[in-house]
């Protein structure tokens, strides 16, 4: 458990387990890094895992200085900077929906610099829907209904957040089990100008341009009876990449694949990371 402090005087929540080449995960919005607890004791036992709060988010900084580090170049910054202050090469990463959004970002600013091999699990190039892209969240999400939640995220986070956790899981999901309701709470504890802030710099984002730039293999992790993304998501993904990539489906999960199915997700990840595609 450590910080470091980026250039721009952010303090960054990391802890690391285990040794070997490096492994980082990356959360998504609205979450922290124990999103990511039944991947950190299997895959530290042969790599070293780094897990790493974003900026608003968890236990980094959320002071005055997240004001002006809301952006998805600036959360790619970070993670160039944390990479550089831990002297890694060669890393493998893993980014969960924003966190996919952070690494297309790292793709595009610093040109896969440090990079071995990446996982995207569940995420769009491009976030709203229009008249000519049907493949963002939900495949219906435009302009108004962003317009919408973005106007529940300003008036009550609580309410926003009881409006997307059921999201994260698959479709017609037990809002009773002990995982819903440790996913609300995780997220309850959040700031919400940071929320807001990163979903507008999600919102206004198209890396569809980035993909083909993209030479690195790439695991794609898609959900199978998702809310927000469908098997078709990944497809878009694994067609226009420009390197090696492995499309994988997961049946009866939804977005948090790898909390619903940890044990499929886990050895689909270690084949990837041992094997490549």
């Amino acid at each position: 458990m450590a910080y470091f402090t980026t250039k721009d005087n952010c303090k960054i929540y990391y802890e690391e387990h285990g040794s070997g080449e490096p492994l980082i995960f990356i959360h998504g919005w609205s979450c922290n890094h124990k999103f990511f607890k039944y991947q950190v004791d299997e895959f530290a036992k042969k790599y070293r895992v780094i897990l790493y709060d974003f900026r608003g988010h968890g236990q980094s900084d959320r002071s005055s200085l997240t004001e002006r580090g809301m952006n998805l170049n600036r959360f790619a910054a970070d993670l160039h900077e944390l990479i550089e202050h831990l002297e890694l090469k060669e890393v493998n990463v893993v980014g969960w929906s924003m966190g996919t959004s952070t690494l297309l970002a790292y793709a595009r600013e610093f040109k896969c610099q440090y990079i071995k091999k990446m996982c995207f699990i569940d995420m769009t190039p491009k976030l709203l829907n229009d008249d000519e892209w049907k493949l963002g969240q939900s495949c219906t999400f435009d302009m108004d209904q962003n317009l919408q939640f973005m106007a529940a995220l300003a008036v009550s986070w609580e309410v926003a957040a009881k409006l997307f956790i059921p999201n994260v899981f698959a479709k017609g999901y037990d809002q009773e089990k002990d995982e819903f309701k440790w996913v609300f709470n995780e997220a309850l504890d959040n700031t919400p100008h940071c929320m807001l802030n990163m979903w507008i710099a999600m919102a206004i984002e198209d890396f569809r341009n980035v993909l083909p730039t993209i030479k690195v293999p790439v695991l794609l992790a898609y959900s199978g009876d998702g809310l927000l993304y469908t098997p078709a998501h990944g497809e878009y993904m694994r067609e226009n990449l420009g390197g090696d990539s492995k499309l994988v489906i997961f049946p009866g999960c939804g977005h948090g694949l790898f909390l619903e199915d940890p044990e499929k997700f886990n050895s689909e990840l270690a084949q990837f990371l041992e094997e490549g595609c």
